[in-house]
């Protein structure tokens, strides 16, 4: 009877690891659609990680044209694990034109809590190269 015990405690404690390694983060998958900023790529760089800091995300990867934010979620029992990514694409179309793809990848587990942040940042970025 003990060992039965101990092998059902082992499956929980595997099955919870499992869940949570799941949910801790997903990768962002490049979109289709995308905004066209009359900016050099280092003056739109620049915006994208500061939308990435205004909306509450910390720079995890910053290539130069690819940036990646994470923002953990800490509140409730369903979003502790996961929190959302955000990747933000560059290209450069030329000397003061640059393409920006931005998507916010949702864990699975915890994806109640979550959000899409691709339209804030978007906006922060508007705000930022119109000054």
């Amino acid at each position: 009877m003990r060992a039965n015990k101990n092998s059902v405690m082992n499956l929980m404690t595997v099955f919870l690891i499992i869940c949570f390694l799941s949910g801790c983060s997903a990768i962002p998958i490049k979109p289709d659609n995308s905004q066209v900023f009359d900016q050099p790529i280092d003056a739109v760089q620049n915006a994208a990680h500061d939308a990435l800091s205004v909306t509450g995300f910390r720079v995890k990867k910053a290539e130069p044209f690819y940036i990646e934010g994470y923002r953990p979620r800490t509140w409730g029992f369903l979003c502790s694990p996961g929190g959302e990514t955000a990747g933000i694409w560059l290209e450069q179309l030329g000397p003061s034109k640059t393409n920006v793809s931005v998507s916010t990848a949702i864990s699975s587990f915890g994806a109640l809590c979550q959000k899409d942040w691709t339209q804030m940042i978007y906006s922060e970025m508007n705000k930022t190269l119109s000054k």
